[in-house]
């Protein structure tokens, strides 16, 4: 269950910073117009790298909030 939490946020969290990443590329673009899809594709492809430690860090401590234990790696695997 808490895996499934961790992704939906990933997932919102992800949506959130390409949000930002548009609005930031306009903006530039706006002032330098052969700079903007440039910002996009580097904001583009870095949302999904920052988005996922921002949606870990949110999921545990609201899991830690909710006076519930986080879930370590499934011991069967190993």
């Amino acid at each position: 269950m808490q895996a499934l939490v961790l992704m939906i946020v990933y997932l919102l969290t992800a949506a959130a910073v390409q949000v930002m990443g548009f609005f930031i590329s306009r903006g530039i673009e706006y002032v330098y117009p052969t700079l903007g899809l440039t910002t996009f594709l580097i904001v583009f492809l870095a949302a999904f790298i920052l988005a996922w430690p921002i949606a870990h860090w949110i999921t545990v401590t609201g899991i830690r909030q909710a006076g519930f234990r986080v879930e370590g790696p499934d011991p069967r695997a190993t």
